[in-house]
């Protein structure tokens, strides 16, 4: 193993934490998207409202006769996605680009919270309103509105009104583009006021008061361009103001939505949510099906808000069963189902937002509750009417279910408890959190007398996303420790080529592990790792973490340099093995920047330019030994981190698996995690 040392101590501090408009005001609609049909006939400033046209097409969702017009409201949140990457402005062109037809769909965006626009029309210093115009380049302004805050609940409100005073529509429609945070940290960055958002309540708020839903309208359907929104919180949220919403359970790619699907949703057919949910959730798919530079992973879901209620009843059956185990003392085998169903934002093992695709947990806690199982898998399945996905277990609406991020438990359950859901849910969280976060449920002392390690060359016992074994390695546990065991990883640490001082490196770790009836862990010693290659034949070693497990494929990320950005910023490169990519394939490349200002996921992946030099970190340790000759303990192991030497990118970036020099001498590591998340590092075997 080869490695390059670091001589700048403030790189070495980084790397450790590894971590042109209608000016005339319109005197009302009719409107596909009118929510009170308490009477027979309705008005609006002495227009009549037909109420039974109107609900005809609200509860049948019928096609319109092709004279319908839509008005789509855009709220962009220019952020540091703009200011750095001018991935708003991007957004804006494709919108000019798709071909849409400008007297059946009007497309009105808000503009601001970033410190620079790529975009020449764009001023930095206001929050504008624009109308985007089919197959122009420039965009004209209509108003400045007064709020110079996006994250405030009155900017978004002042929007909705001004469009809402100035377009007629048969329908209007909602996009709220930037970075998302799920329930917890909320939606929308200014990057102006120190990266504000608007949180739920805020967004609560900010629609309540606008004048559409004052006068008894619903949008049709809202759309969160930005990322972990496709939530039961945000679903339960909108439910009272918008018909349908669009969300996407996972991060967003960097390029975010492909708004070509703005042509066939100006054709005047259709102006309903459920429409509109298929055209934009079949473009998106499309694209990053056939994205060129790497395979992205992504979830986009259309959901009926109508079926909320009978969602959020069944869910709180679910719970409340839930949380009786959870009083009686089953608060490990629920960490255990929490901890085995599928998670989204996970970026590495530091960076995570404990939110759970629902429909996957129900399945994970099936056994213990079948019947209440049941029931809210089947309300989940009618109130999700269209969805994509390339990612396992993803089903088309999340919850928040803290587990993960130990470090921020306390203050992300006191900021969740004011989004004003269920009751029943937020005790339940309550006193989960309240076990996580305390005393050790039992000790973890495990020495190498319990372990064992039994090199076998036969290797016909591999499975899809093991990377190949040549052995076991075995710990036998107590029963406490075994009703206490959430997961563990077998790490590999391979002694450094040329160096005399001890000095290991870490190739890869695993969860490919198994707990008996009788307590024995254990798993099989990989004889593969990961390099970082390009198309032109250049090659680097590098060391990869798993950051997920499935039946058929499993997630890795390593963390690597480049050059081509103007800030010191490390990257990480998640990577998938799978049936169909059994050598690996690049998932995502993540941006990391330790000083960042908001704690939102980045919605910012990226493409290395060609040329920049791709440098692998590696992960050092100088092995201590006790007076004996045995080997200390991990954490006396002395740090030296390093990078591994890299390459100048000379075509496309892809990743694939070498053999493991057999020869060289290694060290074998468990690390294991109960139920509290706690982490123990058991005493190596050589």
């Amino acid at each position: 193993m080869k490695k390059r040392f670091l001589l700048s101590a403030i790189i070495m501090s980084i790397m450790l934490m590894l971590v042109s408009c209608n000016e005339e005001k319109h005197y009302g609609n009719p409107a596909s998207t009118k929510t009170k049909f308490d009477s027979a006939m309705a008005t609006k400033d002495g227009l009549l409202v037909s109420y039974e046209e109107n609900y005809e097409r609200y509860i049948n969702h019928q096609n319109l006769s092709g004279d319908g017009v839509e008005v789509l409201m855009v709220y962009m949140v220019g952020s540091n996605l703009e200011s750095e990457s001018g991935l708003a402005s991007e957004d804006i062109e494709e919108m000019q680009d798709s071909g849409f037809y400008s007297d059946k769909l009007k497309v009105v965006i808000c503009t601001g919270g970033a410190n620079y626009w790529w975009n020449d029309d764009i001023s930095e210093n206001e929050v504008a309103v624009y109308e985007v115009m089919s197959g122009e380049e420039n965009i004209d302004k209509l108003t400045v509105l007064d709020g110079d805050n996006m994250s405030e609940p009155d900017t978004l409100t002042s929007f909705i009104d001004y469009v809402y005073d100035n377009y007629q529509g048969d329908c209007y429609s909602l996009i709220l583009w930037n970075h998302g945070g799920g329930a917890v940290l909320g939606y929308g960055n200014d990057e102006r006021y120190d990266y504000d958002s608007l949180s739920l309540g805020d967004l609560d708020t900010a629609l309540s008061d606008s004048k559409l839903i004052a006068d008894g309208y619903r949008f049709e359907w809202v759309g969160f361009d930005a990322c972990l929104m496709g939530m039961l919180e945000i679903a339960d949220l909108f439910e009272p103001y918008s018909n349908y919403l669009i969300a996407s359970e996972e991060l967003i790619p960097g390029e975010g939505w492909n708004y070509s699907f703005l042509e066939e949703l100006s054709d005047g057919t259709s102006l309903t949510g459920d429409y509109a949910g298929e055209v934009i959730i079949d473009a998106y798919a499309s694209f990053y099906d056939s994205y060129k530079w790497y395979m992205p992973e992504y979830t986009l879901s259309c959901m009926d808000l109508s079926r909320t209620n009978d969602v959020m009843d069944k869910f709180n059956d679910f719970i409340s069963v839930a949380e009786n185990d959870l009083v009686s003392g089953e608060y490990s085998a629920i960490a255990r189902q929490r901890g085995n169903t599928k998670a989204f934002g996970i970026v590495d093992e530091y960076t995570c937002y404990d939110t759970v695709d629902l429909y996957n947990l129900t399945e994970n806690m099936y056994d213990s509750y079948p019947n209440e199982a049941v029931s809210l898998q089947a309300a989940i399945k009618e109130m999700v009417i269209y969805e994509k996905s390339n990612v396992e277990n993803a089903n088309g609406i999340a919850i928040y279910f803290p587990y993960d991020n130990k470090d921020y438990v306390e203050e992300w359950v006191d900021e969740y408890s004011l989004c004003d859901f269920s009751e029943t849910y937020m005790q339940f969280v309550r006193n989960f959190t309240e076990t996580l976060s305390g005393n050790p449920l039992t000790r973890w002392d495990i020495s190498n007398d319990d372990a064992t390690v039994t090199v076998d060359a036969d290797t016909s016992a591999d499975s899809v996303g093991n990377i190949g074994s040549i052995g076991n390695f075995s710990i036998q546990l107590t029963p406490e420790q075994a009703s206490n065991f959430a997961t563990a990883k077998l790490e590999i640490w391979e002694i450094y080529e040329n160096q005399d001082n001890g000095s290991y490196g870490l190739w890869i770790n695993s969860s490919d592990v198994n707990l008996s009836p009788d307590g024995v862990l254990s798993s099989m010693i990989s004889d593969k790792r990961f390099i970082l290659c390009d198309s032109s034949g250049n090659k680097a070693d590098c060391c990869a973490i798993e950051l997920e497990r499935g039946e058929d494929y499993a997630t890795y990320y390593t963390v690597v340099f480049n050059n081509s950005s103007d800030s010191l910023l490390s990257y990480r490169i998640h990577i998938r093995v799978d049936s169909d990519n059994p050598n690996g394939v690049i998932t995502g490349i993540y941006p990391f920047e330790e000083d960042t200002d908001t704690m939102m996921p980045s919605k910012q992946s990226v493409v290395f330019e060609q040329g920049s030099y791709i440098e692998p970190f590696s992960f050092g340790r100088i092995v201590k030994f006790n007076d004996d000759g045995s080997l200390a303990p991990f954490d006396e192991w002395e740090n030296n981190s390093g990078f591994f030497y890299g390459f100048d990118l000379d075509g496309d970036l892809s990743v694939d698996m070498v053999d493991i020099d057999p020869y060289i001498e290694k060290l074998y590591v468990y690390c294991i995690v109960d139920t509290q998340g706690n982490s123990y590092v058991i005493n190596v075997v050589k």
